[in-house]
């Protein structure tokens, strides 16, 4: 049996796979080859100033490889800025077409033994979020995407929309809450007030604001 290993290159019009000089005699202009996905490469996109230790980047391409169903795939939530106080994996699953979370979250526990939350989500839906929405947009501070991805700067002050994330900080007023569900409203207000304020959304700064102010 005749076989090689090439890398697929990019060529001006098609992808190509290049035949080793040393096989020119086996295989010729005409000849009939198979082609076969032997291991997916994956390249990982990530926002600005997030570094990975290599069992994390490691980690995460390996959950890339296991969705193959998905235009975009993210990362994001505290397994990025925490180092081990993090209690799962969140999982932004971006497609124009059905997605089945429940087949992803099983086919992704079965291989890694780890949590996972799986959240599915339209493209255009995302990006609409992403301009209105301030908890979005501190979702999407940081994250790792397994293409590039570029998101829109001009954000739009949904009243409505607003009014309806404060929704919750306002109940601290009234209702006596856990410290975890007290610490979450906070946070919510706080992420709300510096979307308004045209302030980072950093999930550092953000919670450093937090403690502050309880």
């Amino acid at each position: 049996m005749t076989v090689f290993r090439k890398l697929v290159s990019k060529g001006s019009r098609f992808n190509q796979i290049y035949i080793p000089k040393g096989m020119e005699g086996l295989i010729e202009v005409g000849d009939e080859v198979e082609v076969r996905l032997l291991k997916k490469h994956t390249e990982l996109h990530h926002s600005k100033g997030l570094r990975l230790s290599s069992f994390k980047e490691n980690l995460v391409k390996g959950i890339f490889q296991k969705i193959d169903s998905a235009d975009y795939l993210f990362i994001v939530g505290s397994f990025l800025t925490e180092k081990i106080d993090y209690h799962d994996i969140d999982i932004v699953v971006v497609s124009h077409g059905e997605i089945h979370e429940e087949e992803i979250y099983n086919r992704l526990t079965e291989k890694f033994d780890l949590r996972f939350h799986v959240l599915p989500m339209e493209q255009d839906r995302l990006m609409h979020l992403f301009r209105i929405c301030p908890l979005t947009r501190a979702m999407f501070n940081t994250f790792v995407c397994n293409k590039q991805i570029t998101f829109p700067e001009e954000k739009e002050v949904d009243v409505p929309h607003i009014r309806f994330l404060l929704m919750m900080p306002y109940d601290l007023l009234e209702i006596r809450l856990g410290s975890r569900l007290f610490f979450d409203g906070m946070r919510r207000l706080v992420t709300v007030g510096r979307f308004l304020e045209n302030k980072s959304l950093g999930i550092a700064e953000i919670n450093d604001e937090v403690k502050e102010g309880v």
